[in-house]
């Protein structure tokens, strides 16, 4: 089995990630790390010599590659990744997608001075613009997890719990049409 984690950036991905790993037993694969590994240069440098629109070819080329392994494994991908091109659909037939729904002011709290997230440059309102542009994309996921107020180890338990509660069903909502929690 394959659980892809969705969410706007500093929503908890890479985190509650590690968290799943250790409850499962399971891979993690941070889409970011595996970019920069396959590029050999750093998020920021592919964004400055190939922009963005470079950078999401990049990122939706090892999406693909990493959901089409064999094996189990639990996938943190980066804010934009679902957003672009035909992702979410991938993302969603090929493993159990999970949205991390953070609000907006804890996630601007975690990322604000962060010099690695480039599209922090667009400021306070630009990127929540951009959150609200994504939003629609996330939550097609499969099971939406409201994460205010909970540990990653708390979200990671109730991912658990609820692929515990569905396995015999398959995946949850095939339709995208995600549990909310």
């Amino acid at each position: 089995m394959k659980i892809t984690l969705i969410g706007f950036m500093g929503s908890g991905k890479s985190t509650v990630g590690r968290e799943l790993s250790e409850l499962l037993g399971f891979p993690l694969l941070d889409l970011d790390r595996l970019i920069v590994e396959k590029t050999g240069k750093s998020i920021p440098e592919i964004f400055e010599s190939l922009g963005e629109e470079g950078f999401r070819k990049i990122e939706a080329s090892v999406l693909k590659e990493n959901l089409l392994k064999g094996g189990s494994g639990i996938i943190a991908t980066g804010g934009g990744a679902p957003a672009y091109g035909e992702n979410i659909e991938v993302i969603n037939r090929h493993s159990f997608s999970v949205f991390l729904k953070t609000p907006f002011e804890v996630i601007w709290e975690r990322i604000s001075r962060d010099e690695n997230r480039p599209l922090v440059k667009l400021g306070r309102e630009g990127v929540m613009e951009l959150y609200r542009e994504r939003l629609p994309y996330y939550e097609k996921a499969k099971l939406i997890v409201e994460c205010e107020g909970k540990s990653p180890r708390e979200i990671a338990r109730e991912i658990v719990s609820k692929l515990s509660l569905n396995e015999g069903e398959g995946r949850a909502s095939p339709e995208g049409q995600g549990w909310q929690t």
